[in-house]
């Protein structure tokens, strides 16, 4: 196939117009009602956030740095640090390993798929403050090979204290991969179950330990992004919530979860996607090195959840997604409805919309 056949897809180019599609009048009031709703809870969370939030952080910032510290074990996750780099041969997980190279009394265990590529990358930064060690994890493996796999690296070189969870794919790299079953197995096979499988591996150990640090790179195409990102979106948004919550389950036990929401980031996959007719202006792109920076800030910091960078992307992102925080009731089919800035009437034309204007290309990924 073609790269330009696997492009113009019909589902994407084509522009009749189906008079089924128009909205009923109940299902329309039903969305009327879920915007005022969102109005109302936007509103409680503005409010809450600056009247309660915005006060904390201030005493936060002015209190001294003694007390910041993690206390009991946590506070081992700050010295002596061995970092897992999950996905570090490129972009933004081999700006994460740059971050840290220089950092004494350091221990970075820089893995990917590929450990030839890893070695090459490595071998490009020259001498280093850090002790770098090469590693070869395969998210596409078995989850037992997998555990096992991060298991023996803790064993190894650790204990690990940071694990920054990177890699993931996308049918952006292969101009010829068609969107389908197949292409949505894999994403979800490494996105999600291969992520998942070395994050709480990770977990588990650190949470016997009393301390550690996992970063999980998610994505703003979570939150919202045009109707042809359908599988990578749909992953992303799985890995989002998923490490939010983790956060809110792994504090009690020292161990610190950060979730990271990339924007539009300058990589070898934003590459060819804008080679296959994204037409996001080449400004709008930020760099992985900021992006690593980022990561680093929140993690060695603490008290960050989400990563969002650029700002600008995230803040647009969450203004239509609408998330003002974590659902009232896990029970009710609808809580999570009153969660949306835009209700799905118009989401469903704004990913049209999006995906017309070619903000992701034209390709289904």
């Amino acid at each position: 196939m073609s790269s330009k056949a696997s492009m113009e897809t019909p589902e994407v180019n084509n522009n009749l117009f189906n008079p089924r599609q128009i909205p009923t009048l109940g299902y329309t009031v039903q969305n009327i009602l879920i915007s005022l709703a969102t109005v109302v809870t936007a509103s409680a969370s503005l409010f809450f956030t600056f009247a309660i939030i915005l006060p904390i952080s201030i005493m936060r910032m002015l209190a001294p740095r003694k007390y910041l510290q993690a206390p009991g074990p946590a506070s081992l996750a700050d010295k002596n640090k061995v970092i897992l780099i999950v996905g570090a041969s490129r972009g933004i997980g081999f700006n994460v390993l740059k971050q840290y190279a220089n950092d004494p009394d350091t221990v970075i265990i820089a893995a990917s798929k590929s450990i030839e590529s890893i070695r090459k990358a490595v071998i490009e930064l020259g001498d280093t403050a850090a002790i770098i060690q090469c590693a070869e994890i395969d998210l596409t493996a078995t989850k037992k090979q997998l555990g096992d796999s991060v298991r023996a690296l803790d064993k190894q070189y650790g204990p690990i204290t940071h694990l920054y969870e990177v890699s993931g794919i996308s049918n952006h790299l292969k101009d010829s991969s068609a969107w389908g079953l197949d292409v949505t197995s894999d994403m979800i096979n490494v996105n999600v179950s291969g992520t998942v499988t070395s994050v709480l591996t990770m977990y588990e150990l650190m949470k016997s330990r009393g301390y550690g640090k996992i970063c999980v790179v998610g994505s703003v195409a979570g939150l919202y992004s045009p109707a042809n990102m359908i599988s990578y979106a749909s992953t992303k948004a799985f890995i989002n919530t998923f490490s939010t919550s983790l956060r809110v389950l792994a504090a009690p036990c020292g161990v610190d979860v950060i979730t990271v929401q990339p924007g539009f980031i300058d990589t070898r996959m934003t590459k060819m996607m804008r080679g296959q007719g994204s037409t996001v202006p080449g400004g709008e792109f930020a760099s992985a090195a900021g992006m690593a920076k980022c990561m680093k800030d929140a993690v060695e910091l603490g008290g960050i959840g989400v990563v969002s960078w650029p700002v600008r992307q995230s803040v647009q992102m969450y203004a239509l997604k609408g998330h003002c925080g974590y659902p009232l009731s896990f029970g009710d089919k609808n809580a999570d409805l009153i969660y949306l800035a835009v209700n799905p009437i118009c989401e469903e034309i704004g990913k049209w919309v999006s995906m017309k204007l070619g903000m992701s290309g034209k390709k289904i990924t």
